[in-house]
C-alpha cells in the first residue's frame, strides 16, 4: 500500500505541480480509497480566493481523470483486481479529498448489526429526503474504524438524468455541495449513532449509473453517549 500510495502521490506532484501532503489508503473487498489531506494547488488558491469554486473544480477533475486513467492499471497489477470505474469529491474549505476505484461487478457487502444498520439507514432517509428521491436500496459496502461507506442506487429524478445526458452538470454540481452540506448539518446525529467523531464527508456522484457514495472519515475520538 505505501508504494501504490507513494506512485498516486508522484502522479499527482507530476499533473498538478504539487501533491497532497499525505494519502491514507484503505482497501477491502474489491473497492479501493484514498483519503488525501493538504492537496490544494497555488492556482486554485486564486480560483477559489475569486469565488470561482466550479473553475477550479473543472480544473482539479479535468487532471484527476487524467491521472486516475493512468493509476488504474498499476493498482489493478499490484492487487490483483480489475477496477472499471473511479470516482472523486473535494471539500476546499476543509483541503481533504478522496478518490474511490471501484469494480462495477462488486456485490461486496459488510455484515454489521441489523439493528444498527436500520438505525444508519433511517437517518439517511431523513437527510435525503430533503435534497434528492429516494433510492432503490442501500447499501453499507465498507465499514472499519476508520471508514463508512454506504451505495444507493437509482437516486435521479427524470428530470437529473436529462440535465446529466444533456450535459449540464454544472448544475448537478451545485445540487450536490447542497446535499453535503445537508449532511454537514446533521453531523453530531450520525456521530451520536456511530459513537465516533466525524472528521470528513464525501459524496461521490456516479450519474451515468444512476448511484452515489456516502463516506464518512472517522477520526481515533469516540462520542460520549
Amino acid at each position: 500500500m505505501v508504494y501504490l500510495s507513494s506512485t498516486l502521490s508522484k502522479l499527482l506532484k507530476r499533473r498538478f505541480g504539487k501533491g497532497p501532503e499525505t494519502c491514507n489508503v484503505i482497501f477491502k473487498g474489491d473497492r479501493y480509497y484514498v483519503y488525501m489531506r493538504n492537496f490544494i494547488t497555488p492556482a486554485e488558491e486564486v480560483l477559489i480566493k475569486q469565488k470561482k469554486v466550479e473553475l477550479a473544480m473543472d480544473f482539479r477533475s479535468a487532471i484527476i481523470d487524467a491521472v486516475t486513467e493512468e493509476y488504474l492499471p498499476e493498482v489493478s497489477k499490484v492487487l490483483g483486481i480489475s477496477f472499471d470505474s473511479f470516482f472523486h469529491d473535494w471539500n476546499y474549505d476543509r483541503n481533504t479529498g478522496i478518490l474511490l476505484l471501484d469494480n462495477s461487478q462488486s456485490d461486496h457487502e459488510e455484515n454489521i448489526d441489523n439493528s444498527f444498520e436500520s438505525n444508519l439507514f433511517t437517518l439517511i432517509e431523513s437527510v435525503r429526503s430533503s435534497y434528492y428521491k429516494k433510492p432503490a436500496s442501500l447499501k453499507v459496502v465498507k465499514f472499519t474504524q476508520n471508514i463508512c461507506a454506504i451505495e444507493s442506487k437509482e437516486v435521479l429524478l427524470p428530470l437529473e438524468r436529462i440535465v446529466y445526458e444533456k450535459g449540464n452538470v454544472e448544475l448537478l454540481l451545485h445540487q450536490a455541495w447542497e446535499i453535503k452540506k445537508g449532511y454537514w448539518r446533521n453531523k453530531e446525529l450520525f456521530e451520536c449513532l456511530f459513537n465516533r467523531m466525524i472528521e470528513d464527508m464525501f459524496i461521490m456522484w456516479d450519474y451515468k449509473k444512476n448511484r452515489n457514495y456516502l463516506v464518512f472519515i472517522f477520526n481515533k475520538l469516540y462520542t460520549m453517549k
